[in-house]
């Protein structure tokens, strides 16, 4: 009595025949191998097997899923939970100062301080300044500065990145794209950052503002744009509350300017 081929399998001594090459088709997997493979998230087609004609077996499976691991750099970064946020400042009477910047960078600190996380006890938090035509400059201790002494910190020609002492890692990275014509930039986080902020071009527009009388009427004004990227995971603090601090700090700066 002849029998269907796909019942074949199911009946006593009902193997498939091998193919002509001596190679059992891949599916017959035993159902052990077809489960670990599955959980692992591998296709046993992608699987070369060790096993008899050519089957693969658990040590295979667990081979090629630590292959998969370890050739896999995102697998790290896939934890961080980055958030940007992007917010505008007026800064007419600082943008006729020289205090600007190191407004930006005393807000950004004291406000990532005050945050609490990862980033309020960070023990030597240090600041990086990327600028589009000049050198890194690196502000140490950067919660323990006025606005001048961090202002004095990016004018010393010393200030540049020291590779040699282990602790390169910035936990702020500020990019300044001032004079370079862009409103904003999206910052990226290196390895060990904690959060960066990309400070704009500073542009002139109409804009409201207070009449002597208690009125309102149209004048022009400066602003610039900021854009921070926090790693919210590993600092504890949330991009938008983050960048508001900022900005309500740089608008006291902006009032108490000359």
């Amino acid at each position: 009595m002849s029998v269907p081929a796909a019942l074949a399998p199911f009946l006593p001594g009902g193997r498939p025949a091998a193919p002509p090459g001596g190679r059992r088709p891949r599916h017959s997997h035993s159902p052990r191998v077809r489960r670990l493979a599955s959980d692992r998230g591998l296709s046993l087609d992608r699987i070369a097997g060790t096993g008899p004609l050519g089957r693969v077996t658990v040590a295979d499976v667990h081979r090629a899923a630590s292959t998969a691991k370890s050739s896999s750099p995102a697998t790290a970064v896939a934890a961080r939970t980055l958030r940007t946020a992007v917010s505008e400042v007026e800064v007419t009477r600082l943008a006729r100062t020289t205090d600007l910047l190191a407004c930006v960078i005393e807000s950004s600190v004291q406000s990532l301080r005050a945050v609490p996380g990862p980033a309020a006890a960070t023990s030597r938090p240090r600041v990086r300044v990327h600028a589009p035509d000049g050198p890194l400059r690196d502000v140490v201790n950067a919660h323990d500065l006025s606005v001048q002494g961090i202002r004095r910190t990016l004018d010393d020609a010393y200030a540049v990145p020291d590779h040699a002492d282990g602790s390169s890692a910035p936990a702020l990275a500020v990019h300044d794209l001032r004079g370079s014509g862009l409103l904003f930039d999206l910052p990226v986080l290196g390895d060990g950052e904690l959060a960066a902020l990309s400070v704009g071009d500073v542009v002139d527009r109409p804009a409201v503002v207070a009449l002597p009388d208690g009125g309102r009427g149209i004048g022009m004004g400066t602003f610039v744009h900021l854009a921070l990227t926090v790693d919210e995971q590993a600092a504890g603090a949330d991009a938008a509350a983050v960048l508001t601090q900022v900005r309500q700090r740089l608008e006291s700066h902006e009032r108490r300017a000359s």
